[in-house]
């Protein structure tokens, strides 16, 4: 169904042009006055259209308003990137279902072209058909560009299917026109291994770029983790010259002369403070910060030229490395007010630690005194395997959690005032207030509804303004494991406040099948709700949206088609890190 423009215009009108909303990472718009909580039980919410597309969106949608598009005149627009390297700009308001530019920047990489690890042997690869655009791309409004990172096989490669030969394959970065599409300009990414065993036009085959672009100190920086868990591989951070594009140097690498410590975040973007400081977790690997200045399992700030100024890491984090607990399987986030930063992995714990000071590696209570180095505080956010026992093992103790992979969300209620929120797998979605007095979180949460059985938990949003209360929305699979099969997917919105369900696609449209699109929250924008999916289209939900035919038919049934078998590998590639 297609709406008209002017109906659809709100008052005021709001951007996203990054992921999870600004550089902080909060996830979080405070200006938005029409999904409050009670229109959503007042009037009828639901998908108002749909925009299809080429490929599953991994990418979190982006919302620029007010842009004029030559011949088409002044648009709110929605912008979409796609594993097939398709970036599209379409109406935002649902005025035309054709997109007002769309633009391919080369062939995707198939994915039998990765390295293999064991899982990969076994025909399990953490993506499939195709890797091409996998992180969120950033806009600047005043420069009018878009900022995008491609996969490209160069030249494409014969068969998506066959295994050899193996084609050349080159990361890409791409400047594009905000109203055109056209490509402004673009550079070819050098990631600066060096690695006796690894052909260098084999490096970009190995590595994923898959946190969300940051855009600060006129630079792009680009995060990068390994690929199908196949070393060997590094985690590295890469920027460059906004006006040029131009690769600037020294990247950082995450374990210099050594192995991993990919930098993957589940999608979720690198931080930046108001001085430009930027902010980090990752993945296991080499860990020996202090001789080496490799950082596996830890939090990381670094400079704006990417030299490294500090680091935490938890006490097990020996423990973390060794059995693929990934600190940096969620991504951080700077709490608003406070000068901490936020953040939770496959442990289950969530720390809060001091920006100007991390604290270094946290030190275990002993008997005559309390920890070295402690951070601020950390607790646990989820809860335990249902093999409790394995956690008292000495070599997996306090491992035994199940995993956090959206990292929280941030929103400043007028009832509860400063409050988090997070969806660990397997796991109740949890609110936790943070009292500014103690400068503390409470670690008895309020809790919402299950989640599904298996992996990877939800993946969050909040819309709140400073009348009303606030929504909570969860991207989340229906009910089927996301580790390796691609599965129906469900759109949650929540009370903020007491995280009651206001509505859902299975609850009050159960007609409404897509396939979950995974680690990729929604991005709510001037009254409308952008859903990326793996069904090769972008849903569109809102008020007044009409109550569909077809309400209370069986759902269809998830597709048990081979070419849709994920693998059980984060982004990082590594072992256990959950389908990507």
């Amino acid at each position: 169904m297609l709406l008209s423009l002017a109906a659809c215009l709100p008052a005021t009108a709001a951007d996203v042009l990054t992921q999870h909303n600004n550089n902080a990472r909060t996830g979080v718009v405070t200006d938005e006055t029409t999904l409050s909580p009670s229109a959503l039980k007042r009037d009828h919410f639901g998908r108002l259209f749909t925009l299809a597309v080429d490929g599953q969106i991994y990418a979190q949608p982006l919302v620029a308003t007010g842009v004029e598009f030559p011949g088409k005149g002044r648009r709110n627009a929605v912008f979409a990137a796609t594993m097939r390297n398709m970036v599209y700009a379409f109406d935002a308001d649902g005025a035309d279902p054709e997109p007002l530019w769309k633009t391919y920047l080369g062939a995707p990489m198939p994915f039998d072209r990765i390295p293999k690890d064991a899982g990969a042997w076994l025909g399990q690869y953490n993506i499939r058909p195709y890797i091409g655009v996998t992180s969120t791309p950033v806009i600047d409004r005043d420069k009018g560009e878009m900022y995008v990172v491609a996969k490209i096989a160069d030249p494409p490669c014969p068969g998506a299917e066959a295994a050899t030969p193996a084609c050349p394959v080159v990361y890409r970065i791409h400047a594009l026109d905000l109203t055109t599409g056209a490509v402004v300009r673009q550079t070819d990414i050098r990631i600066p291994m060096v690695e006796p065993d690894v052909p260098a036009q084999d490096v970009a085959r190995r590595h994923l770029q898959r946190p969300g672009l940051l855009l600060a100190n006129r630079r792009i920086y680009a995060g990068f983790g390994g690929h199908q868990d196949a070393p060997p591989f590094q985690g590295w951070v890469i920027a460059f010259d906004q006006d040029t594009l131009r690769q600037v140097e020294p990247a950082f690498c995450s374990t210099p002369g050594g192995e991993m410590g990919g930098i993957w975040q589940a999608g979720n973007g690198l931080a930046a403070d108001d001085q430009g400081s930027l902010y980090l977790m990752t993945g296991n690997g080499s860990f020996d910060p202090e001789r080496h200045r490799q950082y596996s399992c830890a939090f990381v700030k670094l400079s704006p030229d990417l030299q490294p100024l500090d680091w935490f890491a938890p006490a097990n984090v020996e423990a973390l490395n060794l059995l693929d607990i990934d600190l940096g399987s969620s991504g951080p986030m700077l709490l608003p007010g406070t000068a901490e930063l936020i953040g939770a992995g496959k442990q289950g714990k969530l720390y809060l630690v001091n920006r100007s000071s991390l604290g270094h590696q946290q030190q275990q209570r002993h008997w005559f005194h309390d920890k070295v180095n402690p951070p601020v505080q950390f607790f646990q956010v989820s809860r335990p395997w249902r093999v409790t026992g394995l956690s008292w093992f000495p070599l997996l103790f306090n491992v035994g959690f199940h995993h956090v992979h959206g990292a929280p969300v941030y929103w400043d209620s007028r009832r509860n005032g400063p409050t988090i929120y997070v969806w660990p797998e397997e796991d109740r979605v949890r609110a936790y207030r943070y009292h500014a007095d103690n400068g503390r979180f409470t670690t008895r949460p309020l809790k919402g509804m299950m989640g599904n059985k298996g992996m990877p938990g939800g993946f969050l949003s909040v819309s709140a303004n400073g009348q009303e209360g606030g929504v909570l929305w969860a991207a989340i699979p229906y009910q089927d494991d996301a580790w390796v099969e691609i599965v129906r997917g469900t759109l949650r919105a929540f009370d903020a406040d007491t995280l009651e369900l206001l509505w859902s696609t299975d609850r009050d449209e159960p007609a409404d099948y897509f396939s979950f699109a995974k680690y990729n929250p929604p991005t709510v924008a001037n009254g409308k709700v952008y859903l990326a999916t793996f069904s090769d289209r972008l849903n569109v939900y809102g008020l007044h949206a009409p109550v569909p035919a077809s309400a209370g038919r069986p759902a269809a049934k998830v597709s048990k088609d081979p070419r849709h078998r994920g693998h059980r590998k984060g982004a990082s590639g590594h072992v256990g890190s959950h389908a990507h």
